[in-house]
């Protein structure tokens, strides 16, 4: 049995498991893929050892730019700017196009696997763009969308009711895996008759957690506190422990939103995100780290997050930050 240690920051999320769909299948034969061990470790950055091991899997935790040597992440400075997701297609793009070609033509398959691997190139590549679009520009760039579920909410849905970031990953490659194999394209919502609730009762389960979350955050929005930064911008701040809280604030009005998670992760941990809605907010960058280390983000710019072992800042601090230098 093959076994495939992979390095994941504190937060799992989409790019995650889209990094580690594509090294998997990039790397890996079908046979050996069926029977693949992943072990899942979760740190705040790798130690150089283990960033100087190709046969290590780190993704988001340092190493920006060394993806021969397995390191995939978008979060440091002078580093790429592409998801971690595309950097990791864009590296084994020679390797996925023979193995998926292979795998088209084969016709013999396992039913008692979750995933067949028959994969087409084109909704690997869709599915990759989508995540790209999704982690460096966020919800909001996709403008206004048809009704209904989408991928990214079965997955926002997972990892409501799966606390476990070992478990969390593995059961976001599968979703990937099975979203391939059934032919789903993210950018559209799913179609009914492709959503079998017999067949993934926990599909269900994770839906209806997304709905009860997007209900606790709409009545959490009516919190919300409003003011402009120096610049005239319109700045929203917020406690929320709710997933998509920016992107909330921003169908409000907001151009800045500063939400604080006060029981982020597990285990738990103080969480700051300072997001502009196509608004560039590292100007905040240098003043905020100079009252902690380890702020940071990805290399749009328009995303900040506080250090990944947890913040000591108060959100008035953060917000006065924000009004001051944005």
């Amino acid at each position: 049995m093959a076994i495939l240690k992979v390095l994941v920051g504190p937060k799992v999320d989409l790019d995650t498991c889209g990094t580690l769909l594509c090294a998997v299948l990039g790397t890996y034969p079908r046979p050996l893929i069926m029977d693949l061990q992943i072990e899942v470790c979760r740190t705040g950055h790798a130690s150089e050892a283990d960033l100087a091991d190709p046969s290590v899997l780190c993704i988001e935790v340092g190493g920006s730019g060394r993806v021969e040597e397995g390191n995939f992440d978008h979060h440091e400075a002078g580093g790429p700017t592409a998801s971690a997701t595309l950097q990791a297609l864009a590296f084994y793009e020679h390797a996925l196009g023979v193995i998926l070609q292979s795998v088209e033509g084969d016709e013999e398959y396992d039913r008692n696997i979750a995933v067949d691997l028959h994969i087409n190139l084109g909704d690997l590549i869709k599915l990759v763009m989508y995540i790209d679009q999704l982690d460096t520009e966020g919800p909001q760039s996709f403008g206004a969308r048809k009704e209904g579920f989408y991928l990214s909410d079965l997955f926002s849905g997972m990892l409501l009711t799966e606390r476990d970031p070992a478990k969390q990953v593995r059961n976001g490659f599968v979703l990937l895996l099975e979203s391939l194999e059934r032919g789903w394209d993210p950018f559209e919502p799913l179609d009914d008759e492709r959503f079998d609730e017999d067949l993934h009762p926990e599909w269900v389960r994770w839906l209806k957690a997304k709905v009860e979350n997007n209900r606790l955050l709409a009545e959490t929005i009516e919190r919300a506190s409003w003011g402009e930064t120096g610049s005239g911008r319109r700045l929203a701040w917020l406690e929320s422990n709710f997933f998509g809280a920016p992107g909330a604030l921003y169908g409000h009005g907001a151009e800045i939103a500063v939400v604080f998670n006060p029981r982020f992760g597990n285990p738990p941990v103080w969480k700051f995100t300072v997001a502009g809605n196509s608004v560039v907010v590292t100007p905040a960058l240098e003043r905020l780290n100079a009252l902690e280390s380890g702020w940071g983000g990805p290399a749009t710019g328009t995303i900040l997050g506080s250090p990944r072992e947890g913040s000591s800042l108060t959100l008035e601090q953060v917000v006065e930050v924000v009004r001051e230098t944005l």
